[in-house]
């Protein structure tokens, strides 16, 4: 059996014909990270759909961190029994250019498919101090971390984490729900 070689884009350009080129799932395309300003393609592993439960893979189109390149592997979506749950997997550490130590989270699609809300697993009591300059994607991960929480509602407080769809947009035309749109 030949080994499948995962699709990379190395520049936002070469992301978009890459998605212009290939039927893709609601989930594919190109996403926006923008707490850390990283912009992703997610795209299925080309051998992932052999057991029924295909996977994705996300891969870095363009970044400000030092520490990621474009075309960087830096994680993957599964499916789950819902089909707009994910289970999402994040690596959190390079080192040498080994990308290291995944976390895992659920992402949920919207409804229009235009945003994932990244749900991390949290302790309902945690006391902790951390502190890591290696970790990738910091505003996702937290680079220094302190608290003792209790279980509560803290949505007030920190908005929900996520991503947005850049392209293909909904309508095939590039425009944007979030934006005003002019005739």
């Amino acid at each position: 059996m030949a080994e499948t070689i995962p699709i990379r884009a190395y520049d936002i350009d070469m992301a978009k014909e890459i998605c212009s080129e290939l039927p893709l799932e609601s989930i594919e395309g190109i996403w926006l990270y923008p707490e850390d300003k990283v912009t992703v393609l997610i795209l299925q592993n080309p051998g992932s759909d052999v057991n029924g439960s295909p996977y994705y893979d996300i891969s870095v189109v363009s970044t400000s961190d030092a520490n990621l390149n474009p075309g960087d592997l830096i994680g993957n979506l599964q499916a789950t029994a819902d089909m707009n749950v994910y289970r999402f997997e994040l690596f959190t550490e390079k080192k040498n250019d080994y990308l290291l130590k995944p976390k895992s989270c659920l992402a949920t699609l919207s409804k229009d498919g235009e945003t994932f809300l990244i749900k991390k697993q949290k302790s309902p009591f945690k006391g902790r101090l951390n502190l890591n300059f290696n970790r990738l994607l910091p505003g996702f991960w937290k680079i220094i971390s302190t608290g003792l929480s209790t279980s509560g509602n803290n949505m007030a407080i920190e908005p929900p984490v996520g991503m947005i769809k850049v392209f293909p947009s909904y309508d095939g035309n590039g425009s944007s729900r979030r934006k005003i749109r002019y005739l």
